[in-house]
C-alpha cells in the first residue's frame, strides 16, 4: 500500500468547534465511511484529476473564516513535504470530499492535475488512476484513519 504522511495525534480536550466555521454535515459520507471499516463497500487509493474533486458544501471555503485559510496555508506547506490523500466518494462523474476541506484547498492554490485520494466506492473515469484496491477491511481502517480506530 503506498505510505503517506502519519497521522497526527491530538489531545481530544483540545479539539475545539465552531458551528460558524464548520462545513455541513455531509450524511452520505459518514454512511459511507461506516459501511467501508466493515468491509461492505469497497475502497481503493486512486490519482483523481482535481478538477473531478468538488467540496460537499459548496459554501464553505477559506473566505468563510480567517482559521480556515490558516488551516489552508499550513496544508499548501505540508504538502510540499508530503502528498496527503484526501478521503472522497464517487457521484456521477465526480468526487466528493468530505472530511477534509483544507488539503483540497491547498491542492486546489498548488493546481497538480490529480491529487491522492482514498477512494470509498469504485472509482471510474478516463482520466482516473487507480493505484490499488480494492483494499482489505483492515487496510481501509488504516487508510481512512491512519491507525487511529481500535477495536
Amino acid at each position: 500500500m503506498p505510505q503517506f504522511s502519519e497521522p497526527r495525534r491530538v489531545p481530544i480536550d483540545s479539539i475545539k468547534s465552531d458551528p460558524a466555521t464548520a462545513p455541513k454535515r455531509d450524511e452520505t459520507f459518514i454512511r459511507l465511511v461506516g459501511l467501508a471499516v466493515k468491509g461492505h463497500m469497497p475502497v481503493y487509493l486512486a490519482q483523481i484529476p482535481l478538477a473531478l474533486c468538488v467540496p460537499f458544501d459548496l459554501d464553505y471555503g477559506p473566505e468563510v473564516h480567517p482559521a480556515i485559510a490558516k488551516l489552508t496555508q499550513d496544508r499548501i506547506e505540508q504538502l510540499q513535504q508530503q502528498p496527503t490523500p484526501m478521503i472522497v466518494y464517487p457521484r456521477g462523474h465526480w468526487f466528493i470530499v468530505s472530511d477534509d476541506y483544507p488539503t483540497l484547498f491547498a491542492y486546489r492554490e498548488r493546481l497538480p492535475s490529480h491529487a491522492p485520494c482514498i477512494v470509498i466506492g469504485k472509482p471510474e473515469g478516463e482520466h482516473v488512476e487507480v493505484l490499488e484496491g480494492p483494499l482489505t477491511p483492515e487496510e481501509a481502517k488504516e487508510a481512512i484513519f491512519g491507525g487511529m480506530v481500535k477495536e
